[in-house]
């Protein structure tokens, strides 16, 4: 038997305008109005139990009635208190809940409220290529520095005398797989070993394999922890010099939010001191590789970052200018100008070759170091070098346009503004008199 009488549901239907409805119905519909409460009620303690409470609410049935696809319940809500009154209606007990008198004068002299805010969403970059944008939505970087200086004030009072016992956990955990992990052993391994097919397979392997994507960051820390670490042992300068370009020929990795990290480990190949126990050996071999990847690098991301180029210009004629620094970085700086484009060498390189010459003649001529003598020629060399290079350059572009030899006051001019120590190699290399004026006019800074 239904817990809803007949009687009630007569009554419901009386009200409907529906007349002479039969016991029969009454009792059908009764049970039906019992088993859709239920699985009502039943849906909505679901709700209940799912967020943490013991007390049913009108939210809970509504979201019940919402997942019955049932029309919700309006003009009740949880936070009001329900008051039943109790009544006696042909013998039974009724329980209604006391409407409120509302006096519509009362309601049509109130003030109205406010228009409440449409919802909207706007979209913003929080970084762009590891670069976070100044816009008001990101914060700024003065709110950055008082984070920073607030973690370190906590992290010092962490670690204080009685924090031996202090578990600190890191804030981001990067967790690589067991195969990432012995790939990534098993290519560092192979880079620095003996064994040239290893080597070959594992340079390989980084310039051609697309899922490096998250051990990029620790092949670049690698990098530059062992060019840090043997910057005298020319065997794994190279090597790790070969993985850099690997890395950088690999045209699934996104190595630009990492050039800041392996630009000056590059750098330090290129005009360190010394990058050998003894100056006999072959230094000037990975010098020349550490140009090459320099100019790879300025010339596949110079257009998207602006200032790489005129950064990395900046620190090697700095270098190439400072008459206390040795020959061997002298070396570096000038191969690695040369390398940046023509119109490096010609603006930067050949104003400043007159001024350096001096320097170089003054080493040549020391015949007590021969050490010293080699490196000033290896100096020379690289100017020259770097010269025939422009006017090479420069011939190709006036191609159709070749006059006489050189003449004689061309050379003399060319060896006044450039001297005589680079100038004479230059001129014996059969260049056309324009040619050569040209760069008597670049090295006099017109």
């Amino acid at each position: 038997m239904s817990i809803f009488p007949k009687d009630t549901v007569k009554n419901i239907a009386e009200s409907l305008s529906i007349t002479n409805l039969k016991d029969g119905v009454a009792v059908g519909l009764a049970n039906d109005v019992e088993y859709r409460i239920h699985e009502i009620v039943q849906e909505a303690m679901k709700f209940m139990r799912h967020s943490r409470r013991s007390r049913l609410t009108v939210e809970d049935i509504n979201r019940a009635l919402q997942v019955r696809n049932v029309e919700p319940l309006y003009g009740f809500k949880s936070a009001e208190p329900y008051r039943f009154r109790r009544t006696v209606s042909n013998t039974q007990d009724l329980c209604y809940v006391e409407d409120e008198e509302i006096d519509f004068d009362t309601i049509l002299n109130r003030p109205l409220p406010k228009v409440p805010l449409d919802v909207t969403f706007t979209a913003h970059w929080l970084a762009i290529e590891g670069v976070q944008p100044a816009i008001p939505q990101n914060p700024t970087p003065s709110d950055a520095k008082s984070d920073l200086l607030t973690k370190r004030i906590k992290t010092q009072t962490v670690n204080g005398p009685n924090a031996d016992n202090v578990d600190l956990k890191p804030l981001v955990k990067h967790v690589l797989s067991k195969e990432l992990q012995m790939y990534y052993e098993r290519i560092t391994d192979a880079v620095l070993s003996g064994e040239e097919r290893l080597r070959s397979q594992a340079f390989e392997s980084l310039r051609q394999d697309p899922g490096l994507h998250q051990l990029l960051p620790y092949f670049v820390q690698f990098i530059s922890q062992k060019i840090t670490q043997n910057l005298k042992d020319l065997f794994t300068l190279e090597s790790v010099l070969s993985m850099v370009q690997s890395l950088l020929n690999n045209p699934h990795l996104f190595v630009e939010p990492y050039l800041h990290q392996i630009m000056p480990a590059i750098l330090s190949c290129l005009v360190a001191r010394r990058l050998c126990e003894t100056p006999n050996e072959d230094h000037w071999r990975i010098r020349q590789f550490a140009a090459k990847i320099v100019s790879m690098i300025c010339e596949r991301y110079g257009k998207a970052y602006h200032t790489l180029q005129p950064r990395i210009t900046k620190t090697l004629l700095r270098a190439f200018l400072d008459p206390l620094k040795p020959l061997t970085t002298h070396y570096g700086s000038i191969i690695g100008l040369a390398s940046l484009g023509h119109e490096v060498i010609k603006i930067l390189l050949v104003p400043n070759i007159k001024v350096y010459s001096l320097l170089l003649e003054k080493e040549l001529e020391q015949m007590a170091n021969p050490t010293k003598a080699m490196e000033a020629a290896k100096c020379k060399d690289a100017l020259v070098s770097a010269v025939k290079t422009l006017l090479d350059a420069e011939r190709r572009e006036n191609q159709g346009n070749m006059d006489e030899d050189v003449t004689e006051d061309t050379a003399q001019k060319l060896r006044e503004n450039m001297g005589a120590l680079i100038a004479d190699p230059i001129i014996a290399a059969n260049h056309s008199n324009g040619l050569i004026k040209s760069l008597a006019d670049a090295a006099q800074g017109e």
